[in-house]
Formats: C-alpha cells, structure tokens, sequence
C-alpha cells in the first residue's frame, strides 16, 4: 500500500504588510493549523505611524483574510494595556496554560 504524506502547515503562514514610499511600517502575521484555528502572532507598527489605524486596518484585513478561509477560531496573547485594543475586535479572555522550559 502507496501512503501519500501532506505538510497540512505548509500554507499555514499568513503576513499583512503596509509600506510607505518603500518603507515597512507595520505588520501582521499568523499561524494557522490550517482546518480550525489561527494565532496572531505579531502585529507590529512602527511608532511614528502609531495611532492613525495602521493597526486596526491590518488585524481587520487578517480577520477577513482568515473568516474567507473558513478558519474557526483565532487567538492572540497581547498585554493587558492592549485590551481595549484586542477587545474592540471581539478578543475576549480565556483560561489557558503555559510553561516555561527552563
């Protein structure tokens, strides 16, 4: 019997980029499992462009990007003084684990 393996990650990576006249100024990337769930991993924008909704457009394009791909849930670890920020999106809080490994 012929077993065919599949990387099921290998389209799991998403990024969202802004640039200005050739100059990066913020960011958004994901990991997905590529069935059900995403994880915001960075969002980024650099502090001169802070404030003017960079932000806000690039986690609503991601949100976008990852609803067309019928993606079911989405996280993000963020600090509590970006709340507000995540909240406005429908990020809530829920119980999860960590660990350090050393």
């Amino acid at each position: 019997m012929e077993r065919e393996y599949k990387n099921p990650l290998m389209k799991s990576y998403y990024h969202i980029a802004v640039y200005e006249d050739d100059k990066l100024i913020g960011y958004i990337d994901s990991e997905s499992n590529g069935v059900t769930d995403a994880y915001i991993q960075d969002l980024m924008v650099c502090p001169d462009y802070q404030g003017k909704g960079i932000g806000t457009g690039l986690m609503n394009k991601m949100i976008e990007y990852l609803k067309e791909k019928r993606i079911y849930m989405i996280s993000v670890v963020y600090e509590e003084c970006l709340k507000p920020f995540y909240e406005q999106f429908g990020f809530y809080n829920m119980l999860c684990g960590q660990m350090e490994t050393y």
